[in-house]
Formats: C-alpha cells, sequence, structure tokens
C-alpha cells in the first residue's frame, strides 16, 4: 500500500475509535447511539485491515475474542432487560436533565448495543477479507 495511506491511517486510527465511544457515551444526550457509534469503532477497524492488512488488524482485536465479547455482551443485554424493572432505582440513581446518567440504563443499553454493533461488523470484514 502506499506509504501517504498508511501514515494517514496511523494518525486517524486513534481518533476514530475515541469519536465511536465519545458516540457511544453520549447516544442519549445528542444525535447517534449504539449504531452509529459502533459502525465508527469498526470503520477504524476496517479501515485499519485495509491499509496495513488484516495480520495488524487482528493485532488490535483478534477474530476469537470479536466472537467472545459479542456473546458476553449479547448476555449482559439479555440481563439488563430482564432485571431493569427490578433494580432501575437501586442500580442507577436518576439524575439532572443533561447529566451522563440522567436517562438510566439507556446509556448502559447504548454502550452495550455499540459493542454488539462493532464486533458484528468487525467480524463481517474479518470474513470478506479472508475471502
Amino acid at each position: 500500500m502506499d506509504i501517504i495511506i498508511r501514515t494517514v491511517t496511523k494518525g486517524l486510527f486513534p481518533f476514530i475509535i475515541l469519536f465511536g465511544v465519545y458516540i457511544l457515551f453520549h447516544g442519549h444526550l445528542t444525535p447517534g447511539g449504539s449504531f452509529p457509534g459502533g459502525v465508527i469503532i469498526a470503520s477504524g477497524i476496517a479501515l485499519l485491515a485495509i491499509s496495513f492488512g488484516l495480520r495488524k488488524a487482528e493485532r488490535v482485536i483478534k477474530e476469537e475474542t470479536a466472537h467472545i465479547v459479542e456473546g458476553l455482551v449479547a448476555l449482559f443485554l439479555v440481563l439488563i432487560v430482564l432485571f431493569e424493572s427490578f433494580v432501575r432505582d437501586i442500580l442507577i440513581p436518576t439524575g439532572s436533565v443533561f447529566e451522563l446518567w440522567s436517562a438510566q440504563q439507556i446509556l448502559l443499553l447504548n454502550v452495550v448495543g455499540g459493542m454488539m454493533v462493532s464486533m458484528a461488523l468487525i467480524l463481517i470484514v474479518f470474513l470478506l477479507m479472508k475471502e
């Protein structure tokens, strides 16, 4: 690959991941949320894989790790949905408007959903690059 593409990728990759995490954590307060944040994170990994190859991208996250994280996150999502009505006011107190915890469990659902989206898209990128 071209040296310019690799240099730009090295410079942008941390900021792409950071921006995706920001979107995940502020999706309930601003436009965005789990899907856009997960897509941004996965696009950073895809950019790394396209620029440097699959081996370099798997140094950041391995395919097996992505499968495990996706399964654990799905289990956590089910637990949140099952027990949210029982422990809502105990674990996550109601905050003020425009504070990070103001929406109670919606923040957790955004982060968990974003992790599921990013892991699924990363697995799709890995599978397509192996073909």
